[in-house]
């Protein structure tokens, strides 16, 4: 496991308000919660919640530990994730060339010298498992929308026109990179590993 377990049982205190009912759902004993409460505090050298009769609260600064302590979480899950194993796979991905060439090739490149037991196509029929589709972006060029894992910035030079300055300058457009998964393929532990793993190449 690669995660601190002490951070879990701050964040098990934090969410059930008791050493008791932290230590009922962790299956461990309440004096561990206290102990390894007590480890936070000591290496913080903060007092991370409050003890009151009946219940425990969190202090000023516990609050603020417990938005790291999430984050730090979510990254040792992530973390384990990308270097778990997975069953052996061939994923057919249905993608625009220069999408794929450009933005899902050199990334899947990545992802397999990780997971050699996953294999991906490029496949252009309806059965594919996964595909990555491309959407004109009207929005800022900054904001990645929560449907989207990426944004592409795509720069077109047209045709010149003799004396026509304007008509000779490149233009750029931006379009968000959708990741839309099959039904089956979507339930699966790797699809969400892959989008997670697409979102931060």
């Amino acid at each position: 496991m690669l995660e601190d377990f002490r951070l879990r049982v701050f964040m098990a205190v934090a969410e059930e308000g008791s050493f008791t009912k932290a230590a009922a759902s962790l299956g461990v004993t309440q004096p561990a919660v206290s102990q390894n409460i007590a480890d936070l505090e000591k290496v913080t050298g903060q007092k991370l919640f409050e003890r009151m009769r009946g219940e425990v609260v969190l202090t000023s600064q516990g609050r603020v530990f417990m938005e790291y302590a999430g984050r730090m979480l979510d990254l040792c899950g992530s973390l384990g994730n990308m270097f778990g194993t997975f069953q052996l796979v061939n994923v057919k991905i249905s993608a625009p060339e220069e999408v794929y060439s450009y933005y899902i090739a050199p990334a899947l490149e990545s992802f397999v010298s990780v997971h050699q037991d996953v294999t991906f196509e490029r496949s252009i029929f309806e059965g594919a498992d996964l595909t990555i589709a491309l959407r004109p972006s009207s929005e800022s060029p900054f904001d990645i929308p929560a449907d989207s894992i990426a944004r592409m910035r795509v720069s077109l030079a047209p045709a010149p026109k003799m004396g026509d300055y304007k008509a000779t300058q490149e233009k750029t457009s931006y379009f968000d990179i959708l990741f839309q998964p099959s039904e089956s393929f979507a339930c699966t532990k790797l699809c969400r590993v892959l989008k997670e793993y697409l979102t931060s190449f």
